[in-house]
């Protein structure tokens, strides 16, 4: 495995098993806090969908939230469950994408980079995961 592969799964697994452990704690102490996050949502009716369901269910979609984030990064540091864990947050990050942070803008190149730009870097630094490659700076010896 390369080295990329490496320290992408070990920084993934930091995140995700964090994040985790940020929603068991967020969902109980400040769960009106997860409102914001409706407001910038890329789709109208992912909007209505986060008002009218998500907000009322919080307190378990949170826990339920914390376990698959933290199932994610655990699973991308066992060998066999790295590709479906690496799936699993490829998913988890399109879907961040589209819902964005939560941060209030006033153009859409503003809320391209203040809502949804860290999580398209991030979720970019996962496709030589995702493919099974060796990763970016990986030399092939040809002659093998």
């Amino acid at each position: 495995m390369s080295r990329y592969r490496v320290v992408i799964r070990a920084l993934f697994a930091v995140v995700f098993i964090g994040g985790g452990a940020v929603h068991l704690v967020a969902g109980r102490l400040w769960p009106q806090s997860y409102g914001a996050f409706g407001s910038t949502a890329a789709l109208p009716w992912l909007h209505g969908l986060w008002g009218s369901f998500v907000m009322s269910n919080i307190a378990w979609l949170t826990i339920a939230l914390a376990v698959f984030e933290i199932a994610c990064g655990i699973g991308i540091l066992i060998r066999r469950a790295s590709i479906p864990a690496a799936w699993g947050m490829a998913g988890f990050l399109v879907f961040v994408t589209v819902l964005g942070y939560g941060f209030p803008t006033d153009a859409l190149g503003e809320d391209l980079v203040k809502n949804r730009l860290a999580t398209i870097v991030l979720a970019s630094l996962l496709v030589p995961v995702l493919a099974g490659g060796p990763g970016p700076g990986h030399q092939v010896d040809e002659a093998a």
